[in-house]
């Protein structure tokens, strides 16, 4: 269930569009063409809920499916309306390039394929597309916000859909192709997918948004918190009707992080204290501490010894992988082919630069979080001061929104442990991680403007007094 897996599906090179979702894909398109820059991102994250990744065109060898037509015809509206001139490159943007350079390199020269070649051109074009239509059309945090509702009305349309295949066994979007019209069953568990490629990514599809919707709960607005509450309510059963224990974990774990909110403006005290502790632990124990992902079964069947010899085994054969990566990881061990882990897939396909990439990614993103937190908190206390009640509370807001973003990245790191993105959902990781490179620059220009004023101000204010003072002479 992996990236490499994708090569063995039997839609992919194949012509096949049903005629329903050829309608949904010129919708979509003329949608991306007409409506306004915040939306954009809003269609294709609709789409990709809702349209099987088996729904495809093939032209002269090209492959689209439908997320990837919609990401041409997204990157043909930003370069026609100069949309993309916004952008000021950040360390974000610099990981994010890096890592499909590395990916689309390495692995055709590992592998020696030329259609390796172009797969890796192809899929990393859908990836850094969905990339860039975040980037250029989310330019503030009202902006970030608008997604995270829209998200949740996603969310909250496709609930009935799950809820009707687990009751039936039975998935409606198996017309589309891709996906089973007999839902399978684990454990006695039906494992609902809706129209994504697996049941565990349908499950963190939809949870990776929590975090940003109890960031929405928390605020005093009351449109925003009844739109949070409900897509808390659909992505908590969603996730039941996946019956997998990633998804679980991550809802388990984007809620939990909330507990350190009241000690944001500690967050970089307690990266530190949470480093020390894995370290301790690790050298506590008897077996390394990513053995801990082997105990890991919430909802029975999970293969959580797989992920932890999979992670032993890269790190014992990283001599074999770190310049350009590998070809296969079936020698590795025996089912090890499956390459659970997004960590060790990065490593796979583009070597130590495509890991540390995507580790880069992380690690930006949780200084932006912090830092747009501790402007936010200064912000806070200002606004306090002034008594400006009604400021006071979107201030007290944009901070649990802020959070919540932060708690978004640590819900995917753990959910990378588990499973490796491919299909749509690398359509919701690509959303996060622009959403992180916003944060970014529209922190950067709020600091300086507050810079700006903080300067100007006092000069202004001098100049009265000595205009006050002349006067009062000349009397």
């Amino acid at each position: 269930m992996n990236l490499l897996f994708q090569s063995t599906l039997d839609y992919v090179g194949k012509n096949n569009v049903h005629p329903i979702g050829l309608l949904a894909l010129g919708s979509a398109a003329i949608a991306i063409c007409t409506v306004r820059r915040l939306h954009v991102p809003v269609v294709m994250l609709a789409l990709a809920a809702f349209i099987p990744s088996a729904q495809r065109i093939v032209l002269a060898g090209a492959d689209f499916n439908f997320v990837r037509a919609l990401v041409l015809v997204g990157i043909v509206r930003i370069a026609l309306r100069s949309e993309w001139t916004w952008i000021r490159w950040n360390g974000v943007d610099t990981c994010v390039a890096l890592g499909a350079l590395a990916r689309v390199v390495c692995f055709p020269i590992v592998r020696g394929s030329v259609d390796d070649l172009i797969a890796g051109i192809g899929a990393n074009f859908e990836i850094v597309g969905a990339y860039l239509l975040v980037r250029c059309c989310i330019r503030d945090l009202a902006g970030a916000r608008n997604l995270t509702i829209f998200a949740a009305a996603i969310a909250c349309t496709a609930l009935p859909f799950f809820v009707l295949e687990n009751v039936t066994g039975r998935n409606l979007f198996a017309l589309f192709g891709g996906v089973p019209e007999i839902t399978w069953v684990r454990e006695g568990r039906v494992r609902c997918r809706g129209a994504l490629d697996h049941a565990i990514l349908a499950g963190c599809f939809f949870v990776a948004w929590l975090p940003l919707w109890i960031g929405l709960t928390i605020s005093r607005v009351g449109k925003e918190r009844r739109i949070g509450f409900a897509g808390i309510f659909a992505a908590v059963i969603i996730v039941a009707c996946c019956a997998s224990s990633t998804p679980v974990v991550a809802l388990l774990l984007g809620a939990g992080v909330w507990v350190f909110f009241p000690l944001r403006s500690q967050l970089r005290l307690i990266y530190v204290l949470l480093i020390v502790l894995a370290c301790i632990l690790h050298f506590v124990m008897q077996a390394p501490i990513w053995h801990l992902i082997s105990r890991i079964d919430l909802v029975g069947g999970s293969t959580g010894h797989h992920r932890y010899r999979l992670i032993d085994a890269a790190i014992d054969r990283f001599p074999e992988w770190w310049m350009i990566g590998t070809g296969s990881t079936a020698h590795w061990g025996w089912g090890l082919y499956d390459v659970t882990n997004q960590f060790v897939l990065e490593a796979v396909k583009g070597g130590l630069w495509a890991l540390l990439a995507i580790c880069g990614v992380f690690v930006f993103g949780y200084a932006v979080v912090g830092r747009e937190l501790v402007r936010l908190a200064a912000l806070r206390i200002e606004t306090s001061r002034n008594r400006a009640w009604s400021s006071l509370a979107r201030v007290s807001a944009d901070e649990a929104f802020v959070f919540g973003l932060g708690a978004a990245l640590c819900t995917q790191m753990a959910i990378f442990l588990a499973v490796s993105y491919f299909g749509q959902t690398t359509v919701v990781w690509q959303f996060l991680v622009a959403l992180a490179a916003c944060m970014v620059q529209w922190s950067a220009d709020a600091r300086r403007s507050r810079q700006s004023r903080v300067a100007v101000v006092p000069s202004r204010s001098r100049a009265t007094r000595l205009t006050v003072q002349g006067t009062t002479g000349t009397r």
